[in-house]
């Protein structure tokens, strides 16, 4: 029964090891699960934020597209506006300037003569030749415009043309600085939306490896609270064991004592004188 006994402590003492181990093992690894959850939470908040910057870059973006395919409308108008009026101011300088190039050409040419003058070493012929040029674009120009100024109609379409021109042009550098800032923030919406996939690829890595730690971890803790059943179970077991082994020594006492009571009893049969000794024992033995 001793050997029993002593079996029984040594598979509650390894039962007992046992039980620290898995105790460790499921406080480290529930340790990195709420380290993994804190991470988790913090790549969620940032997906979101990412995703929102992105769609807002994304509304802008569509926003501006929308202003620069009204800005191209309205650049288209005016151009269509602006060829009718070219043509009708072609019409009238040639009706007016039936002859000799266009004003416009005399000055880029009187233009290109002045920046020769300046730019050029000249001989004295070939300065003198180049002024006499100038001068003589010079009047020729002078000549055009005193007749443009007094012509009122010509006047007044040079002055459309020049105006549906420059807006135009406004028009124009107008859709080119929208579609440069469609352009910027499509490029930032395109950054923000890699951003979440990034995070999303980590956010998955993350999740495995959390979904990994939290099954250990509740391992961990079955075989903890089986270690704890098995150990009470041990020890009941220990505790019967001792319980019968009482039980046995108190039979083998009240054996011996009744053994002794019966030789006792027997001498007090034969008349022997007893003990006080001797008579306590046998009303213990209940023979008196």
């Amino acid at each position: 029964m001793e050997i029993d006994i002593v079996a029984l402590e040594e598979q509650r003492k390894e039962l007992k090891k046992k039980l620290h181990e898995a105790k460790e093992t499921r406080e480290r690894l529930n340790k990195i699960t709420n380290e993994l959850r804190r991470k988790k939470k913090e790549l969620i908040e940032e997906i979101n934020k990412y995703r929102k910057e992105g769609m807002l870059h994304r509304e802008r973006r569509d926003e501006i597209n929308r202003n620069v395919a009204r800005a191209k409308k309205r650049r288209s108008e005016l151009n269509e506006e602006y060829e009718k009026v070219k043509k009708k101011v072609e019409e009238l300088k040639k009706k007016y300037f039936p002859d000799g190039p266009p004003l416009e050409v005399l000055k880029r040419k009187r233009d290109a003569l002045e920046f020769k003058q300046m730019t050029q070493q000249l001989s004295k012929q070939e300065e003198e030749e180049l002024i006499e040029q100038l001068a003589k674009i010079n009047k020729e120009i002078k000549e055009r415009e005193k007749i443009l100024e007094s012509n009122e109609e010509l006047r007044e379409y040079v002055k459309k043309e020049e105006d549906l021109k420059a807006k135009s042009d406004k028009e124009h550098r107008k859709v080119r600085e929208l579609a440069e800032k469609a352009q910027k923030e499509h490029m930032e919406m395109i950054e923000c939306f890699k951003k979440v996939n990034q995070l999303r690829k980590e956010l998955k890595k993350i999740e495995r490896e959390y979904i990994m730690n939290r099954l250990n971890a509740d391992k961990a803790h079955r075989d903890f609270v089986a270690y704890i059943k098995k150990i009470r179970e041990i020890e009941e077991q220990i505790k019967q064991i001792r319980q019968k082994e009482k039980m046995m020594e108190k039979e083998k006492e009240k054996d011996i004592l009744m053994k002794k009571a019966d030789e006792i009893y027997q001498r007090f049969k034969k008349g022997e004188k007893l003990s006080t000794e001797d008579l306590l024992l046998l009303q213990k033995a209940g023979l008196l």
